[in-house]
């Protein structure tokens, strides 16, 4: 039997691959779940056009999101923080910065922004594979994750969409402001390495057997209620329906051993705390950064050593456009990434930055009635007039110049079955320099993008919680050593197990990571009759 070893879109691909090999496959995952009042009334939702909802079950689905002007809002699914919560892997961890892992079913996927974007040609050059070796796997991806995007745009040449059914999500008016905007002085911002287009959402946007599509209720960021954002659990749901496909969960994967030629699972029932063992002929492991290094550590049996972890620095910051759109509160809207800015300087970065444009969002009112609290009411004058010019820009930059970490599985715990994993900076980058000459760039071109970024209230992601955006701690090389792995992302030393989430990345590019992931995890599993 073959096993992947995760649910989250690294785990769905690679299996994905196998099932169209004619291969049968078991799924171990730990599975954590929404809960079932969440559920019930997520459900009731979905049922509902937006109109007929009761405000009293919005805002328990809604739950505590907010932010403030010195943190970062920790982002929920339906109000729920499942996805998060701990099963063991690494329990005790303790981080330099809070790195995310998820034990949920559909892992992170059940709270990313689905921002989807393939890596440029450029950005990978240093890895062991080409960008040509991924083309047909983000295709294969895009067969069974749907992407929300323009046809042909400014970002095409460099990162191609790779699917077929191209059917864009609508854009809010005051993206549509800022992309004529943008269009109107597209080539001095070209000039400037300044290139941008809509976003390339993994959102269905077609009708299904009981739903009309989107219904551009505002909801995406704290979850779609008609499920149209894209999870792994949807994929998920179709292999269950496969007779060549098993899904067992409540299990948590401690150690895999390779003997004569087989993978012993070592495990524990997240129930019973039982120990559980398997045979495989192969596994492939999708636990997501944290969880596959404690494995592999301790696989390893490798205590107290440093493995180095990349990260893609992440930072927000308010921009402010000159021109003011009327009654953006009232717009019948979809809330994620609006518009994708990639900026090539090399005064700045030797690789790609990313933004991405995030325009109204009730989170943006909610933020600000927080921290006015009681002064709100005598500025409630004013809120029209601010919010139709507000919008919120990500930014990501290159591992090459983050900050990058250590890891380490510590053997002196107080249990010798709980050793927790230690996440330490390793160096410090001039990362935050990078940034601010960023924002000075775009300052500088406040008459084309007709608007300023609000430099004072600009944020930086913790060191190593970069939404989700890291790897490398097993990174592919022709030629591995220890602590490396091969073009399958096969470990040193191991014949039958590979790694299929970002660990095996030589490098973390700016653009968004979870489509590269998918098609990178899809590519090794598809060759496993030529292993």
């Amino acid at each position: 039997m073959i096993y992947v070893i995760g649910s989250g879109p690294a785990g769905v691909a690679s299996a994905i691959a196998l099932i169209r090999q004619g291969l049968r496959v078991t799924m171990l995952d730990v599975g954590k779940e929404l809960e079932p009042d969440r559920l019930a009334l997520v459900g009731q939702l979905g049922q509902t056009r937006p109109e007929n909802w009761d405000a009293k079950t919005l805002e328990f689905i809604k739950g505590n999101s907010c932010s403030n002007a010195s943190s970062f809002p920790m982002k929920l699914c339906y109000g729920s923080d499942f996805p998060y919560r701990e099963a063991g892997q690494v329990s005790g961890a303790q981080s330099a910065g809070g790195t995310l892992h998820s034990f949920a079913r559909g892992g992170l996927s059940n709270v990313w922004g689905a921002a989807v974007m393939p890596y440029s040609k450029g950005d990978i050059a240093d890895w062991p594979i080409s960008h040509d070796d991924l083309v047909k796997h983000y295709e294969s991806v895009s067969s069974f994750m749907p992407i929300a995007c323009a046809k042909r745009d400014d970002l095409h040449d460099s990162f191609p969409s790779y699917s077929s059914r191209c059917q864009p999500l609508s854009p809010t008016k005051q993206a549509i402001a800022l992309m004529e905007d943008l269009a109107s002085s597209k080539v001095k911002l070209n000039a400037q390495g300044i290139y941008f287009g809509y976003s390339r959402l993994a959102v269905r946007t077609f009708p299904g057997n009981t739903d009309n599509g989107c219904e551009y209720c505002g909801l995406c960021m704290y979850g779609c209620p008609y499920k149209l954002i894209y999870n792994s659990t949807n994929t998920l749901d179709e292999l269950q329906k496969l007779p060549g496909f098993r899904y067992v969960k409540d299990v948590l994967v401690k150690k895999i051993v390779e003997v004569n030629g087989e993978v012993k699972i070592k495990a524990e029932s997240t129930i019973s705390g039982e120990q559980i063992e398997f045979l495989a002929k192969r596994v492939y492991l999708a636990c997501g950064v944290l969880s596959t290094a404690k494995i592999m550590l301790e696989s390893l049996e490798a205590y107290d050593y440093p493995l180095k972890m990349l990260d893609s620095q992440y930072f927000l910051f308010p921009f402010l456009r000159f021109g003011h759109i009327k009654g953006v509160t009232n717009e019948r809207l979809q809330t994620l990434a609006q518009i994708f800015i990639e900026i090539a300087d090399p005064d700045i970065s030797p690789h790609t930055i990313h933004l991405q444009v995030y325009t109204y969002s009730d989170i943006y009112l909610r933020t600000l009635q927080e921290m006015l609290g009681k002064l709100y009411s005598t500025f409630k004058f004013a809120e029209d007039i601010l919010l139709g010019r507000l919008c919120a820009v990500q930014g990501y930059l290159h591992s090459d110049v983050s900050n990058t970490f250590l890891l380490r599985l510590r053997s002196k715990a107080a249990r010798p079955n709980d050793r927790h994993l230690l996440v330490e900076m390793m160096n410090r980058s001039p990362a935050e320099l990078r940034v601010r000459r960023l924002l000075a760039k775009v300052q500088s071109n406040a008459m084309l993008f007709k608007g300023v970024p609000i430099s004072f209230l600009l944020k930086f992601g913790s060191p190593g919680n970069s939404c989700f955006h890291s790897g490398g701690t097993f990174p592919m090389r022709y030629s591995p050593a220890a602590f490396q792995s091969d073009c399958l992302g096969r470990p040193f030393g191991y014949q039958k197990v590979h790694i299929v989430d970002a660990s095996v990345f030589p490098s973390i590019p700016a653009t968004t990571i979870t489509f590269t992931v998918m098609a990178n995890a899809h590519r090794i599993a598809s060759l496993y009759h030529e292993t």
